[in-house]
């Protein structure tokens, strides 16, 4: 595996002088997201400003397909709390691979996923949804790697059984295209599990070398300082 690049060891100096403080906070409006989202009872409980801890406290509640579907739209508000297509987006997504009739419920299919990564980790549950997208291509429509990681990424978080994997989305990519060429290019799509399987690999080797989880490296990565 690539060695520690430069830029990450000067993040982790600047970081660990700092004190090691926790991501930000971050605020969203309630508003907007109950005009897509309707009275989901997630809204009414999550912190508003919303930390990474706001969105573990509801995968650690992952018992069945409505508290999968709740763990889904905490990880959006997150990901998109001060974005104001960030309710659409969450929305879209729920309608477009839902459709009961037909046997199309996205709420047990998230539960499957969670479970997935709670029992077996974050590569099993990723290379689960290649599979089921190479069966079917419509399978988790609109639903790519760059927000489903973080999906998984909380859903080990939460579990004591397996370590916590790592998000990847556009701006983790962008950032190895620049400073970790070695490792190859990181795809963000569900043709295959290769490329997240060496992010994951070499994301553990450098958490090791620096002593700290490896998402704490995904954190580092998207610091500005």
């Amino acid at each position: 595996m690539p060695a520690v690049p430069d830029d990450l060891q000067r993040k982790f100096q600047n970081w660990d002088a700092k004190g090691r403080p926790p991501q930000e906070a971050f605020e969203w409006e309630k508003r907007n997201w109950q005009r897509y989202l309707g009275g989901k009872r997630i809204l009414e409980s999550l912190p508003n400003p919303i930390d990474r801890a706001g969105v573990l406290a509801a995968f650690k509640q992952v018992a069945d397909p409505d508290s999968a579907l709740d763990a889904y739209v905490a990880s959006y508000l997150w990901g998109y709390a001060q974005a104001n297509f960030g309710p659409y987006r969450a929305e879209r997504v729920i309608r477009l691979n839902t459709d009961l009739e037909n046997g199309q419920n996205f709420a047990a299919d998230l539960h499957e996923l969670a479970e997935k990564a709670m029992t077996s980790g974050g590569n099993a549950a990723f290379e689960n949804v290649v599979k089921r997208r190479q069966a079917n291509r419509k399978f988790f429509d609109q639903w790519g790697p760059a927000f489903a990681t973080k999906y998984i990424s909380f859903a080990t978080k939460a579990s004591f059984r397996v370590a916590t994997t790592p998000i990847l989305d556009s701006i983790v990519a962008k950032w190895f295209s620049e400073n970790c060429k070695e490792i190859g290019p990181l795809w963000l799509n569900w043709n295959s599990a290769v490329s997240y399987r060496r992010y994951t690999a070499c994301m553990a080797q450098w958490a090791a070398e620096l002593g700290i989880e490896a998402e704490q490296i995904e954190q580092l990565i998207f610091r500005r300082d």
